[in-house]
């Protein structure tokens, strides 16, 4: 089943990695006004990050890819570019979507490096759940992108 597949996809919960510290409770959030079942992880550094997904490419049955990275690369999380880079340069992971959360408007950097998508950083929680709810709905109802990386790196 493919990603454009949207009325199976509309059912299944997104599974979504934050990498950085949102300033709110996603996770209640989320449980509170998502259209859509989110199950969300959050890891606040870049190292911590990184070997999330390793352990997902490592063994999938014990740990599943995300569906979505939302990445906030502000000051707080200065690292974020390298995990940004480890996921795109990963035949395993390359097909997972990043969101690049940033509070400066360029966004050349993003894109330059990977990135599926660069937005300005949400403020409230309206914003927060508004930004997950249309990301879903995008990359998960609306968009075709492959389910599966076209490479093997088994």
């Amino acid at each position: 089943m493919g990603y454009g597949d949207s009325s199976a996809q509309s059912l299944r919960t997104l599974q979504v990695l934050f990498v950085g510290a949102p300033p709110i409770n996603l996770q209640a959030a989320c449980d509170s006004s998502c259209s859509r079942p989110v199950d969300i992880e959050i890891v606040t550094d870049g190292k911590t990050a990184i070997q999330r997904l390793a352990d997902s490419s490592e063994s999938p049955v014990d740990h599943t890819d995300p569906d979505l990275v939302l990445l906030q690369c502000d000051f707080e999380l200065p690292d974020g570019l390298t995990v940004l880079h480890a996921i795109k340069s990963s035949p395993r992971l390359e097909t997972v979507p990043v969101v690049v959360l940033d509070p400066d408007e360029d966004a050349e950097i993003t894109y330059s490096t990977g990135g599926n998508a660069h937005v300005k950083t949400p403020q409230t929680v309206a914003e927060y759940t508004d930004l997950i709810d249309s990301v879903g709905q995008f990359w998960f109802e609306w968009a075709q992108y492959p389910a599966e990386s076209l490479y093997s790196d088994t």
